[in-house]
């Protein structure tokens, strides 16, 4: 048996990424396709309003979906929530789904 250093039985030696399997590590990754902000497509701005328009961005459950699921842009995102919190606030949009009450 041949005698190895303390340190190489502690801690074997980790095999390079770039010994085996290098594309792998690359199919395993998910790629997302690029979403794009509909009130810049259509050239408008989110309205407390438009009810229509609004309940495209609020879930099931009455949540306000997530810039990153939506597509939308960070300052339209921050209108989009402005305009459901005013028209929940008027009535026009219930705060949360008849079904959860």
């Amino acid at each position: 048996m041949e005698m190895r250093d303390r340190s190489e039985r502690r801690f074997p030696r980790r095999r390079d990424r770039d010994d085996e399997n290098e594309g792998d590590r690359m199919s395993m990754g998910r790629r997302r396709i690029k979403k794009f902000c509909w009130f810049e497509q259509n050239h408008l701005e989110p309205d407390y309003k438009d009810i229509k328009i609004i309940s495209r961005y609020i879930s099931e459950r009455g949540k306000i979906v997530p810039r990153r699921l939506s597509g939308l842009t960070a300052k339209n995102q921050r209108r989009l929530a402005t305009a459901v919190k005013r028209a929940r606030h008027l009535g026009m949009v219930p705060f949360v789904s008849e079904n959860i009450k």
